[in-house]
Order: C-alpha cells, then sequence, then structure tokens
C-alpha cells in the first residue's frame, strides 16, 4: 500500500462510534442496577428533605404550645376581669395555677423531645398551690436528673421543703446544690440555706452565710436582702463587708 493512503478497512472504522457500542453495551448490562441507585439516591434525598421540613414544622408547633402555656402562666388575676384586658386573665389565683399547669403539661406531653422536661417542671411549679403531693413527686424526679433543669428543679423543691418547715430536707437539698450549683447562682443557694438555718435558730451558721452574700454581692439585691439581714443578726460583721470600689466619674483623668 502506498504511504499516506487509507485502506477500506480502515475507513470502515470509526472510534467513536467503537467508544459509543462498547460504553452503550456496558451502560445496557448494568441498567438496572444504575436505575435502582438513582431511584434510592432520588427517595433519600426526598426522605431526608421531608424530615428537616417536618422537623421545622414539630419546633414551631412546639414552640407555640410552650408561649401558650407562658401566656397563661403570666395571666392576669382580677375579679371582676376588666374589659379588653391584655392576654388571658383569670378571676382566681386557683383557676389560673389549674390552667397553666394543663397548658405546660400538655405542651410536654405532645413534644416532649422539645418541651418535656421544661414543661413538666413548670408545670409542677404551678401544681404545688393545688395538689402538692404530684408536685413534689415531679420535682423529685426531675432533680434527680443530669439535664440544665435539674437544678432549677432541686431549688424549686428545697424552697418548697423549706416554706413547709421540712427544713432538714431542705438543708440537704441546698446542701447538694451548694456543692454542684448548676445553673443556678450560688449565692441564691447560700442565701437560701442561710434562710433555712435562720428559721432553725442556727444563728451562726445563718449569719455566715449571710455575710458570704454580702461580700460578694453587696450591689446586688440579694447583697442588699444579706445586709439587711446580718444588721438584724449581727449588726458587728456590717464593717466587715468589704466596700465596693469608687470608680471615678472621670475615668481616671486628672
Amino acid at each position: 500500500m502506498a504511504k499516506g493512503r487509507i485502506s477500506a478497512q480502515e475507513l470502515k472504522r470509526d472510534p467513536l462510534m467503537e467508544h459509543y457500542v462498547t460504553t452503550h453495551g456496558w451502560v445496557k448490562q448494568r441498567s438496572r442496577p444504575i436505575l435502582t441507585g438513582l431511584v434510592v439516591a432520588a427517595v433519600l434525598v426526598a426522605a431526608v428533605a421531608l424530615f428537616f421540613m417536618f422537623k421545622s414544622r414539630r419546633e414551631r408547633s412546639a414552640a407555640e404550645e410552650m408561649a401558650i402555656a407562658f401566656k397563661t402562666s403570666s395571666a392576669l388575676v382580677a375579679n371582676p376581669i376588666p374589659p379588653n384586658a391584655p392576654g388571658y386573665a383569670f378571676t382566681t389565683e386557683d383557676e389560673k395555677n389549674r390552667r397553666a399547669h394543663e397548658a405546660f403539661e400538655k405542651a410536654a406531653r405532645d413534644y416532649p423531645s422539645f418541651n418535656g422536661e421544661l414543661g413538666r417542671y413548670h408545670g409542677a411549679i404551678h401544681q404545688l398551690n393545688f395538689d402538692a403531693p404530684k408536685a413534689e413527686a415531679t420535682l423529685k424526679e426531675l432533680s434527680a436528673g443530669t439535664s440544665d433543669i435539674a437544678s432549677q428543679a432541686k431549688l424549686a423543691l428545697a424552697e418548697y421543703l423549706e416554706k413547709n418547715a421540712r427544713f432538714d430536707e431542705a438543708v440537704n437539698l441546698y446542701g447538694q446544690l451548694k456543692a454542684k450549683p448548676g445553673y443556678v447562682p450560688p449565692t441564691v443557694v447560700e442565701f437560701s440555706l442561710a434562710r433555712t438555718y435562720e428559721a432553725m435558730g442556727k444563728t451562726k451558721e445563718a449569719t455566715d452565710l449571710y455575710f458570704n452574700v454580702a461580700k460578694e454581692t453587696r450591689r446586688t439585691g440579694i447583697g442588699a436582702l444579706a445586709m439587711a439581714r446580718l444588721i438584724v443578726l449581727d449588726p458587728a460583721r456590717i464593717e466587715q463587708v468589704p466596700m465596693p470600689e469608687v470608680t471615678s466619674p472621670l475615668g481616671g483623668a486628672r
């Protein structure tokens, strides 16, 4: 064959056509697995989208139910109820507490993953006013947990016990909170413990705690309350409370 001439057989060969035929054959052999894979991927994408849409909708609904419960909790109590009263209103505290308890319990029951422990905690706070044994059991259960609400439940339970003169039990819970306050400010725990000791007649223990609270938080409301109790129980210790530093209104300028 002369140099530079292409044979008839070579003319019949088309590399692109051969590649297409090869690829088409490979795809045809595997068309069912490929189609199945595409369908599965589409289903997964749709499932993920539906999950997030459903989750977002549940979050909104959960927040709406909790908002209703808090509105009920902060409702006006008046008899007669004034015309055009804003928000919710009830004629008695008992009615308000019962309705608020129901609203928080419903929020916790309908959306436990969002409102569970928080709803039960606030529901129990209201329930203490009309069914204390059940509320106490709920607070005990919550305070034994490890969630963010546990320390709040323990404080509420301790305050209830203190209010009902169950001082030894209250001191025990306040002591647990003092060792591990969680989300409760330590000075609140110390002031509450001091108040309980004072009710028990343990003046020395009470004044030591009041002094510490006053020393740490003199400029706050709880610090002022601690100072007031020190004036009554041990006036001499007032002078030992460090005075707060007074800063110059000129910001150090002379």
